[in-house]
C-alpha cells in the first residue's frame, strides 16, 4: 500500500531548534549572573540528552539546574524563542509539495503545545492533525502521540510515514507499527539511524517528497 500521511516531528526535524535555545539560555544567563553558551555548547548538550527538558539541557550546560529559570522562562522569554526559530533548508517546499500531492500532514511533538511555534513559522495550518505531549497520556518514545495523530488524520499505519530525527522518535514510530524517515539534523549519522530501525534516511527534508509519488 503507497503512503498517503506524513507526520513530522518538530524539534531538529522541522525546526532547527538549537538557535533558539541558545536565544532563551543567553537570556538566562544575563537575568542569573550564569555563564552564555554558544551554538555548538547547546547542540552538544541537546543531542546527548535523551527526550532532553529544560531542566536536562539547563542542567547540562551550567551543572545545575534552578526552577525559578523555568519560571522566567515561561514569563518572558518563550517568545524570543519562537521568534528565532528557523525550518531548515527545504521545509518549507516539503510541506507545499506534499500539501500539491493529497498528502495528509500532522505533527506529533514533546512539547506541551506546538500550536504557538507553528503560527509564528507560518506552517500550522499545513497540519491537519497537531499532536503535543498535554494531548496524549504516555510521550515519546511511547507511541501515543503519533497514534493520536494517525487517528485525527485518519489514515492506517502501513499508509503512514513518520518524519523524525532521535532514538525515542524511532521507537516510537515502530511501536506505532509506521516506517520512519530519519532525519541527520538530530546529530546521528545515517548507519546508527538506520540500526535503530529507520525505514530511509535524509539530509534534507526535501528527499520525502519522492517516498509519496
Amino acid at each position: 500500500m503507497s503512503l498517503k500521511y506524513a507526520i513530522f516531528d518538530f524539534d531538529m526535524t522541522l525546526v532547527d531548534s538549537i538557535k533558539p535555545l541558545m536565544t532563551s539560555a543567553n537570556l538566562l544567563a544575563g537575568e542569573f549572573g550564569l555563564k552564555e553558551v554558544t551554538y555548538d555548547q547547546v547542540y552538544l548538550a541537546e543531542v546527548s540528552v535523551p527526550n532532553c527538558t529544560f531542566e536536562k539541557l539547563w542542567g547540562q550546560l551550567w551543572g545545575h539546574y534552578d526552577p525559578a529559570w523555568y519560571e522566567a522562562y515561561a514569563d518572558h522569554m518563550s517568545e524570543p524563542e519562537y521568534e528565532a526559530m528557523e525550518l531548515f533548508e527545504g521545509g518549507l517546499e516539503t510541506l507545499e509539495t506534499l500539501k500539491k500531492k493529497g498528502v495528509g500532514l500532522g505533527l506529533a511533538s514533546n512539547r506541551d503545545t506546538p500550536d504557538k511555534p507553528l503560527k509564528k513559522l507560518g506552517i500550522f495550518d499545513f497540519f491537519k492533525a497537531i499532536v503535543g505531549q498535554l494531548d496524549v497520556k504516555n510521550v515519546k518514545p511511547a507511541p501515543d502521540m503519533i497514534l493520536k495523530a494517525m487517528e485525527l488524520l485518519g489514515g492506517k499505519p502501513e499508509e503512514t510515514l513518520y518524519v523524525c530525527d532521535s532514538k525515542g522518535d524511532l521507537l516510537a514510530s515502530k511501536a506505532a507499527g509506521v516506517k520512519a524517515m530519519a532525519m541527520t539534523t538530530g546529530g546521528h549519522g545515517k548507519e546508527e539511524l538506520l540500526s535503530l530501525g529507520a525505514f530511509r534516511t535524509g539530509d534534507k527534508l526535501t528527499e520525502i517528497i519522492n517516498l509519496f509519488d
